[in-house]
């Protein structure tokens, strides 16, 4: 019988769910603040902690840090009512077994704490088997400097992330998060600018999760016409409607205990985000034509390159489903910030694409002084198509500035013209030059979203549309110009 503590300061909260899990077959003891918890696993053997994050002892997450320092081989589970990101990403860091918000169905409760003991004995017993290597591995490593297992340690986890290619600052970041956010079932939204590669991020994720030997799914949301969404996701039954010829199962039962990646997500109509929503919330969906839901166990990853926050505020997006799926938000970073992870990515690429009837012996000097010059708008995906461009026109054995497309082999020559016409203007005309660049940007960012703009920049909606006005920018033409493309 497994032995699981429970810590929290509602006495009916704590009354209930110790008797759920009393029901189940568990031994539970019940404490309502930090300090008891900490007494209590000094004193006692557990298998598992079930921790509030908003009690007495614990506001600054004190049970979490002392119980993974401490009690490190009892696994942790977090259950608030008040989720917010920075909590969610240091709960990540500590290495919860789950990150899960109240009210929490009973299924939901009891599969976390199945999958939590699980894990944990598994974890155990691979402990137990590689005990002696691990030690002399310990003792090998005191040896080194700290300089040496850092570099160590770097190393490794690129090595883990194989699918994706980067050691600049940013990208080795990006990799202790995912791997971090692996372990656990929490839904994640992946966000960042068109390109950046959320999709590998998200099989990666899937890759080195529990879930791993199950199905990755991919529900593209732009893909799905609204009126097909039931049918699509969930499937349907043989003459459920007009043209249902036969049984077809849908995209979201492919994936049971696997990984469902909605790609685009803030694409998706708002009637069928509160079909998803339920779908989410129960773990389980209805067929097209059927009377008995069905039940599906699916950790949920999204992506989009909107900002879903705006969407919310503009009534485009759910409120709900955005903090249902956005427990746990991933930023992928933009190509221009990764330095020199330009040229790593670039001869990838290269490798990929180089004919099998010819040799090209990488990029030149120059070359590559303007991959990494210019800013990639693009990001990824800009970069393989201008690789892919180049090996096409290329005659020499290398990849030389000629073979570049124009706007990346000119962008260093812009920049040192523009810095050249800087000096010959006044510092009161420069910084409404700047201003305007940057006002410019951002509403291309928020695609015309003032509100979603003006929190960026630190202003009130008032105070950004006078700058709007000032430099004459209308918000409408970057919403046209969204609805466009």
């Amino acid at each position: 019988m497994a032995h699981i503590l429970i810590a929290d300061d509602e006495p009916f909260y704590l009354k209930t769910t110790g008797e759920l899990l009393r029901n189940a077959g568990y031994d539970v003891t019940c404490v309502t603040d930090a300090e008891a918890a900490l007494e209590a696993l000094d004193k006692q053997h557990f298998d598992l902690l079930l921790s509030d994050l908003n009690m007495p002892g614990n506001f600054k997450l004190e049970l979490l840090h002392q119980g993974r320092d401490r009690f490190s081989h009892v696994p942790l589970i977090v259950i608030t009512g008040v989720p917010s990101l920075p909590t969610a990403i240091e709960s990540v860091r500590l290495g919860i077994a789950d990150y899960l918000l109240k009210p929490v169905r009973v299924e939901d409760l009891l599969a976390s704490v199945r999958r939590a003991l699980r894990t944990n004995t598994t974890a155990l017993d691979e402990s137990a088997s590689e005990a002696g290597r691990s030690g002399a591995a310990a003792r090998s490593s005191a040896a080194d400097s700290p300089a040496a297992e850092s570099a160590e340690s770097a190393e490794a986890t690129v090595a883990k992330f194989p699918e994706m290619v980067g050691i600049s600052p940013p990208m080795l970041e990006l990799y202790t998060i995912l791997e971090r956010v692996a372990r656990t079932d929490t839904n994640v939204l992946l966000t960042g600018e068109s390109g950046t590669g959320k999709e590998v991020a998200a099989r990666a994720l899937h890759r080195l999760s529990p879930r791993r030997e199950h199905a990755f799914q991919v529900i593209d949301c732009t893909a799905i016409p609204a009126m097909l969404f039931e049918s699509v996701v969930f499937g349907h039954v043989k003459g459920s409607f007009t043209g249902a010829v036969r049984d077809q199962e849908g995209l979201l039962s492919r994936c049971h205990r696997g990984t469902a990646f909605l790609d685009e997500l803030g694409e998706l109509p708002l009637e069928g985000q509160a079909k998803l929503l339920r779908a989410i919330q129960e773990q389980t969906f209805t067929p097209v034509g059927r009377n008995t839901p069905q039940q599906v166990d699916t950790r949920f990853v999204c992506a989009t390159n909107r900002d879903l926050q705006a969407e919310v505020d503009a009534g485009r997006f759910r409120a709900d489903l955005f903090y249902r799926l956005g427990v746990i938000h991933i930023e992928l970073p933009p190509l221009r910030r990764r330095g020199d992870d330009v040229i790593l990515l670039a001869e990838r690429f290269l490798k990929e694409l180089m004919p099998v009837d010819r040799r090209i012996g990488g990029f030149s000097e120059d070359a590559c002084e303007c991959l990494k010059r210019y800013s990639w708008p693009g990001n990824i995906r800009e970069l393989r198509n201008v690789v892919e461009r180049a090996v096409a026109l290329s005659a020499s054995a290398q990849i030389e500035v000629a073979d570049l497309p124009k706007q990346v082999s000119e962008s260093s020559d812009r920049s040192e013209q523009e810095t050249l016409q800087l000096t010959e203007i006044s510092r009161d005309q420069a910084i409404e030059t700047a201003e305007r660049d940057y006002l410019t940007a951002v509403m291309q960012k928020h695609v015309g979203n003032i509100a979603a703009a003006a929190r960026q920049a630190g202003l009130s909606r008032q105070g950004m549309n006078r700058l709007l006005k000032r430099h004459a920018i209308d918000a409408d033409d970057y919403r046209v110009r969204d609805r466009d493309q």
